[in-house]
């Protein structure tokens, strides 16, 4: 038997312009030669920071908003009660 297959392999990276401060460019280009690296690499390590710290700020506010509701917090506890008993029947 003879199998035909079709693989597509969707693009990882795409083009976009855009324009920056004579600031910013002059810093990403000082930048860049300093790590000895391309621009790009700069740009996505910035971009990465951001999305992280965006991430971290959205999960903070999520906990706030958490902690101020009476049934999230009883289902929390309920939860920690059960950890606690698994964690006693393996003798930790």
């Amino acid at each position: 038997m003879n199998y035909k297959y079709n693989l597509y392999v969707m693009k990882s990276t795409i083009t976009f312009t855009s324009t920056l401060s004579a600031n910013l460019m002059s810093w990403l280009t000082k930048q860049a030669k300093k790590e000895n690296t391309t621009k790009r690499a700069v740009i996505e390590q910035a971009l990465r920071i951001y999305q992280n710290e965006t991430r971290r700020e959205e999960l903070k506010e999520t906990f706030k908003r958490v902690s101020r509701d009476k049934e999230m917090l009883e289902m929390a506890e309920e939860g920690m009660d059960d950890y606690q008993e698994q964690l006693k029947s393996l003798d930790i």
